[in-house]
């Protein structure tokens, strides 16, 4: 089951090697300041294996065409290498849309147990994944963790015409899940249940013990103590600053799908990320699943903006089957450009329908909403 299916599972009817370096790959925006221009309009897609090179082609043109300028493509690095060339002949800037700590489809990851998150019951998710079948999460605290997803990222960020790389499930699993998924699991998580509290692997234990004297699972309630919470904060944030850094010596950006706005963040998947040095923020502003209206999305786009502080861009996603009526996505638009993002990301391309391929168009044309 891949991410696309899980959302459908939740009752939403969703749409359907290291390359050698090359200087002519740098992003259009990349000046020597990453914070320079970068296109306003983007979607999430999938990477087919099926397509053609002319089924490409005429994607990217038809997004281009449209006014995007940015596709966050989802596929293994062969597929990601042969595609680039046709985005970049389009004018659309591509990045590697990259499963980060979640990878249930990594055989190499699947030889070594000890990498994967212990739940507060002693539980591995090499064995039993929470939630969904896919879930299968590596342990940010880990070195050889690390140094496993350094080496995909660098594959995928040195391929000419790949612009940067763009970071999924970049977090724990959900300690709480959005309030509208809880019924699908038969779930009120109204407090951090233990099965789906990561992590208490002996890595993460002996780090903290260093750090506090404390042996977390000592304490009569471990989830209440906010040192540990700040702890399990700050190892995904070292996680993703260190990628950052050894990103940005390839001349490339870095962004990162995350939830809405960092409070709500911290609070259901141990996501700071207001604290990481990239370059931009797509915040998955899907506000169905949170039981809100679209005015929602204006709310929380405000939110992340005030947190970052300047410090990087941020470009509001929207889940297209939370806006199915005419003039929804333009009104989300609004929402999100009124209250300070840098654009708005799509999820995703397939889902798009004839009259939102048209808001978009008109949106990238009159530019009114700034």
């Amino acid at each position: 089951m891949n991410k696309r299916d899980f959302i459908k599972t939740l009752g939403f009817a969703a749409a359907g090697v290291a390359i050698a370096n090359s200087s002519s790959a740098l992003p259009l925006f990349f000046k020597g300041n990453r914070k320079s221009t970068w296109p306003e309009i983007w979607t999430w897609m999938g990477g087919n294996p099926s397509r053609s090179d002319d089924e490409w082609k005429s994607i990217f043109e038809k997004l281009h065409n449209a006014g995007f300028g940015g596709v966050l493509f989802e596929s293994g690095v062969e597929l990601l290498a042969h595609v680039a060339p046709f985005a970049q002949d389009a004018g659309i800037e591509l990045h590697s849309w990259m499963w980060t700590l979640n990878r249930p489809a990594d055989e190499e990851a699947k030889k070594h147990k000890d990498w994967y998150v212990v739940n507060r019951n002693g539980e591995s998710c090499y064995d039993k994944h929470p939630y969904v079948e896919y879930y299968q999460w590596l342990c940010p605290s880990k070195e050889e963790v690390f140094q496993h997803i350094e080496k995909d990222a660098l594959s995928r960020v040195r391929i000419p015409g790949v612009s940067g790389v763009h970071l999924d499930y970049v977090r724990y699993p959900d300690i709480i899940l959005p309030k509208a998924l809880q019924p699908h699991y038969g779930l009120v998580q109204d407090h951090e249940m233990p099965e789906y509290d990561f992590c208490y692997c002996e890595t993460c234990r002996e780090k903290y013990m260093r750090k506090t004297g404390m042996d977390i699972l000592t304490l009569p309630n471990p989830d209440l103590d906010e040192q540990w919470k700040q702890y399990r904060y700050d190892s995904v944030t070292r996680f993703v600053n260190r990628l950052a850094k050894l990103v940005h010596k390839q001349k490339k950006v870095i962004s990162a799908a995350v939830f809405p706005y960092p409070e709500l963040a911290r609070t259901i998947c141990r996501q700071s990320w207001n604290d990481w040095n990239l370059d931009a923020f797509f915040p998955m502003i899907y506000q169905n699943f949170y039981e809100e209206d679209i005015p929602w999305i204006g709310k929380a786009t405000r939110n992340g903006v005030r947190d970052l502080k300047g410090k990087a861009h941020l470009f509001s996603g929207f889940f297209l089957p939370d806006l199915p009526n005419e003039g929804d996505l333009s009104q989300a638009i609004h929402e999100a450009r009124s209250n300070g993002a840098n654009g708005i990301s799509i999820f995703e391309y397939e889902g798009l329908k004839e009259y939102q391929w048209q808001e978009i168009k008109q949106f990238y044309e009159s530019k009114s909403i700034r």
